[in-house]
């Protein structure tokens, strides 16, 4: 493998999409203040500024065209991409990456119910198990190995709904839900390249070109200045799908790697450990919502950013701190995938989670009921 090559490709794939969105993110942030399309703050939201709500409408016009203009170039480059056997998965990804952008693009403009949203992720997830590329294999994980395709695609519809929904719904402060997108393009690329997979790495780097820019203005822009700007749905869906296929390609990699790469399960390990944090937040999510008789979809203060912010933390120090949580679980699992028990490791991440809440909700509680007893005593 020529790697200075490769890195010629890369490097050309990334810069053309960071140039792409320096050019295209200023000029979303002017018309939307001439057409007033702003992200309105409410309870729920810890902005309060006109902040446009339409940074992702750059992503996938920026991704495609890096990437068809990286694929065009590779052979000049005398990069030989022997994965070719990926690219069924690549159009019907790119074609189910188009129906969400373009239902995400509605949603910021417009305003769209989950009701429509919903189906429209499940046939973007059906779109790429159609291609051949869904979980048949849970490798020990709750004692099951091989499953037939009746159950590994609808569990694999259900898993890419759940990351789509994950990235989204973490959404909610200045860089959280971009920098998690970046950690985990980042590791699933570095991943791709181990493994031979050049498409999938192409891809890869485009997408870190397309979310590096739109971090800085997100989190470094100010409203004052008209520099900032938030990712709306039409980011967060097409970012959320593009992690969900690279964690299904990921995940059902076991028996396509050389028989010297890392053992059985490492890639479905690898895989699912770099999202453990937005995962494992959604389900908690769904589940409380839904405890309490509401609908999962339902927006509310819940989420783990606000319960950061919640105990005294700073936007910037919720976003640090749960994107640290994440790096720590990733390395934790992928160093222990060797001494432990899949069912032992992910039985112990539940914990670990569990425990964090646990300790968040009894500072959360302890705080308010000094906050109260402090207004008591000035009242008197």
């Amino acid at each position: 493998m020529d790697w200075e090559s490769i890195f010629a490709v890369l490097f050309s794939t990334f810069a053309i999409c960071v140039i792409l969105m320096v050019i295209a993110i200023p000029e979303i942030i002017k018309i939307a203040f001439e057409k007033q399309l702003f992200d309105v703050p409410d309870y729920r939201k810890v902005h309060t500024g006109r902040i446009p709500r339409l940074g992702g409408v750059a992503f996938l016009p920026g991704i495609m065209i890096a990437v068809f203009l990286a694929f065009s170039w590779m052979g000049n480059y005398g990069v030989e991409v022997r994965d070719t056997g990926v690219f069924p998965e690549i159009m019907l990804g790119a074609a189910a990456t188009l129906f969400l952008y373009m239902a995400g693009v509605a949603d910021d403009l417009l305003g769209l119910s989950y009701k429509v949203k919903f189906p429209i992720q499940i046939l973007s997830a059906l779109l790429l198990c159609s291609a051949g590329l869904w979980i048949g294999d849970f490798y020990g994980l709750l004692g099951i190995h091989r499953i037939p395709g009746w159950i590994g695609v609808p569990f694999t519809v259900v898993v890419i709904v759940l990351i789509i929904n994950a990235i989204n719904l973490i959404d909610g402060i200045d860089g959280l839900a971009s920098g998690l997108c970046i950690i985990g393009i980042a590791a699933f690329t570095v991943f791709f390249l181990q493994n031979g997979l050049m498409a999938y790495a192409v891809i890869g780097v485009a997408s870190l070109g397309a979310l590096l820019p739109f971090y800085i203005y997100n989190v470094y822009g100010t409203s004052r200045k008209r520099t900032k700007i938030f990712m709306g749905d039409a980011g967060s869906l097409t970012m959320g799908y593009i992690i969900a296929a690279f964690t299904i390609k990921a995940a059902t990699l076991q028996d396509d790697i050389p028989a010297n790469a890392p053992g059985q399960p490492y890639s479905f390990i690898y895989a699912f450990s770099i999202l453990l944090v937005p995962i494992l937040d959604v389900v908690r999510l769904f589940c409380h919502r839904i405890l309490h008789g509401r609908s999962p979809f339902s927006p509310d203060r819940c989420h783990i950013h606000h319960k950061f912010m919640a105990i005294g933390l700073s936007i910037g120090q919720a976003r640090h701190t749960i994107i640290g949580i994440s790096l720590i679980l990733f390395f934790f699992n992928i160093i222990m995938f060797r001494y432990l028990n899949i069912n032992i490791l992910v039985a112990v991440d539940i914990v670990l989670w569990t425990l964090m809440h646990l300790f968040l909700s009894r500072r959360i509680r302890t705080l308010k009921s000094r906050n109260a007893e402090s207004a008591r005593t000035y009242l008197e």
